[in-house]
């Protein structure tokens, strides 16, 4: 039986294929394991961009790689006390940041909610709350209050718009609309495939009462 801590590039590897996480210490990435677990990433992402319609997206390696390092360490803070962390992630500036951080990203939202399970009010639910709504392509995934902190246009990249319509439509939060424009016409038309009516926006406070 192998009871050796898999190297980072491994971890990255089983997570990307499988969605599991396994880590007995800090994911520390050394130098000299760092092109591997790139490697890593960029054959995943070839995989994962061609779904998506529209003018190819081309990979962002340094989105990716932090995207992948705020995941190792949200997953093993899930299990330990630590409380470091790598670099800020920061937010997407173009369609290939939004795709290339979404590899690891999308799987946020099961680390959000185990993380509530334990405590609504955990520090670490409502850190990786926070990243999801300013990576929205990602944090339409999860079981968030209020609306995104991002940009839900996607810089105008359809095949983005028709990707997180398609999440819209399955994790439906009325607040994560886009308000005009072909954003709002990809989830309109998503919606209309699916027979699907679009949810009312969410009322104002003074509304509701």
């Amino acid at each position: 039986m192998n009871d050796r801590m898999p190297t980072f590039p491994e971890w990255l590897d089983r997570l990307l294929a499988d969605g599991v996480s396994t880590l007995d210490g800090p994911p520390v990435c050394p130098p000299a394991a760092a092109d591997a677990a790139r490697a890593v990433l960029r054959t995943a992402y070839a995989a994962h961009a061609l779904s998506i319609a529209g003018p190819p997206v081309p990979f962002d390696a340094d989105a990716a790689w932090a995207a992948a390092e705020q995941v190792a360490w949200f997953c093993w803070r899930l299990v330990s006390d630590e409380k470091g962390k790598p670099r800020p992630l920061g937010e997407p500036r173009t369609p290939a940041a939004h795709l290339s951080a979404d590899l690891t990203l999308r799987l946020l939202p099961a680390i959000h909610r185990r993380a509530r399970v334990r405590d609504v009010d955990d520090p670490l639910a409502v850190e990786v709350a926070e990243l999801l709504r300013r990576w929205p392509l990602s944090g339409v995934l999860a079981d968030l209050d209020g609306p995104p902190a991002g940009d839900v246009t996607f810089f105008g990249h359809p095949g983005l718009q028709l990707l997180y319509a398609e999440r819209l439509v399955e994790h439906e939060k009325p607040a994560w609309l886009p308000a005009a424009g072909p954003a709002r016409e990809r989830v309109e038309l998503i919606y209309r495939e699916r027979g699907r009516p679009l949810p009312a926006p969410p009322r104002a406070p003074e509304e509701a009462a």
